[in-house]
């Protein structure tokens, strides 16, 4: 497990797209929310609904992109280069391959996301002025911020191993979970089932105070994520081990 792990780690940092895509997420994040807490953070801060965790990390709405990505070229992106079947050899065993490969991809984007996080709200309370929360308050948002992406590229990388195409994974996720995952969520009727999605259960983490809407808590929210993970996971498991590289 340890040499497979030492390989996967290799192959994904040596990959200018890899550092490419998460450079791209934590400036997106970071960027994007300081761009809109500077421009309408004092107004917001006054409005009775105001919610300091989703403003702190707007930036997350469009840091998706970077993070679908990176999971996609990471697992999808081996049977486009041709390179999987060698990587097989390797390590035969596919539970192991499968593993070690989530494992290093998750791994990258928890630690981009944490630093990314942590960048976000200082630079955002410190933009809001005496409007701004002490860290302390942000604390657990701030940890879901972190770890929202990183379960995010967990179901990415599952749901790109299951197509095995990367510009199939891509034409599927990026529509998805950056406009009809977001858009589901404003329909009436269909509201209180579209939190349950990844994205959206995610974003329950994130917030520092709950909508009629939601159906569970940010702690729940992650739980929900997190087994949508590993239901994906279990999805390319499964399909690496009944189908021929």
């Amino acid at each position: 497990m340890i040499a497979a792990l030492h390989a996967e780690w290799v192959k994904a940092t040596t990959l200018r797209s890899t550092w490419v895509c998460l450079a791209g997420f934590a400036v997106a994040v970071t960027g994007i929310s300081a761009a809109v807490v500077g421009a309408i953070g004092d107004l917001q801060a006054a409005e009775p609904d105001y919610d300091a965790g989703l403003l702190a990390f707007y930036g997350l709405n469009f840091g998706h992109v970077a993070v679908i990505v990176v999971a996609v070229l990471l697992t999808a992106g081996e049977y486009g280069r041709q390179t999987v079947h060698d990587a097989l050899v390797a390590v035969p065993r596919r539970g192991v391959f499968l593993a070690s490969k989530v494992a290093v991809g998750a791994a990258l984007v928890l630690a981009t996301a944490t630093v990314t996080a942590l960048v976000s709200a200082v630079v955002t309370q410190a933009l809001l002025g005496p409007a701004g929360l002490s860290l302390s308050k942000l604390a657990r948002p701030t940890v879901a911020a972190a770890l929202y992406p990183a379960l995010l590229a967990v179901v990415c990388m599952g749901v790109a191993m299951v197509m095995r195409d990367q510009t199939g994974a891509l034409g599927l996720l990026v529509p998805f979970f950056f406009l009809v995952s977001p858009l589901l969520e404003l329909v009436p009727v269909l509201q209180h089932l579209a939190v349950w999605l990844p994205d959206r259960a995610g974003q329950v983490a994130v917030r520092l105070h709950p909508r009629p809407i939601d159906a569970f808590g940010p702690v729940t929210g992650l739980v929900v994520l997190a087994l949508w993970a590993a239901a994906a996971v279990l999805g390319a498991w499964w399909v690496l081990r009944r189908r021929d590289a």
